[in-house]
């Protein structure tokens, strides 16, 4: 699920801010077109089944799924979803793990914690398809501690740890604020070559390090996803 707004995006709102004072313009609308892309994008996939408007129908299966544990099958446009875990007031409410189709054959996974019926608390999530997130949450967004990763392809659960994944894939691991990578933090690429510094609304941002796949490393200032030296 990786929802790094392109640099075709960020450059075309760039180029519209070029008085001396623009600082601030920029930042606004930056932040703006992004948290409403996010927005948009986090809706359309979002893995809380009791949000979704698409749900023809649920059933509680086993156990409790008003308060207690239970197993609550949900029908959607592209198949059977099934949360498994604890309840209150009929919410998702504790640890629980939700398998949803996003396709006919893609099935993203949420297993972590709930607080009624949002993400909150430290869980996982695979997106179906590519991306995977292993952090903290927020209301249903990832806010805090937090790893991203991207262009898997493929992931099996408990088949690599956390750490493993980010030695090995092209990730960001650091902090998240309200879906966005956020305050410090490392985005490495597949080749080995890693940034680590700051970051603001998905962008680098502040005094940072690249280390090239070699070793050799640069000190470098960012300005808003701009390179400033």
């Amino acid at each position: 699920m990786h929802e790094v707004i392109s640099n075709s995006l960020a450059m075309h709102i760039t180029n519209r801010v070029n008085n001396q004072n623009g600082v601030m313009d920029k930042l606004v609308g930056l932040f703006t077109v992004r948290m409403i892309a996010s927005l948009v994008f986090f809706s359309a996939v979002a893995v809380n089944a009791q949000m979704l408007p698409e749900i023809e129908g649920k059933a509680c299966v086993y156990g409790d799924c008003e308060n207690g544990r239970g197993t609550l099958e949900i029908d959607t446009p592209h198949g059977k979803a099934v949360y498994r875990g604890s309840f209150k007031d009929s919410l998702f409410h504790g640890y629980g793990r939700l398998e949803e189709p996003v396709s006919l054959l893609e099935k993203a996974v949420y297993a972590g914690n709930w607080v009624e019926g949002k993400r909150s608390g430290r869980g996982t999530h695979w997106d179906g398809k590519n991306d995977l997130y292993i952090g903290e949450w927020r209301d249903d967004l990832r806010h805090g501690k937090g790893s991203y990763f991207v262009n898997l392809g493929e992931w099996r659960e408990n088949q690599h740890t956390e750490f493993w994944l980010s030695q090995n894939t092209e990730n960001y691991s650091g902090d998240f604020r309200d879906d966005f990578y956020h305050g410090r933090g490392v985005y490495r690429w597949e080749n080995g070559s890693r940034f680590e510094g700051g970051f603001f609304a998905n962008e680098k941002h502040g005094f940072g390090t690249f280390y090239y796949s070699t070793g050799t490393a640069r000190q470098q200032l960012w300005e808003y996803g701009d390179f400033v030296r």
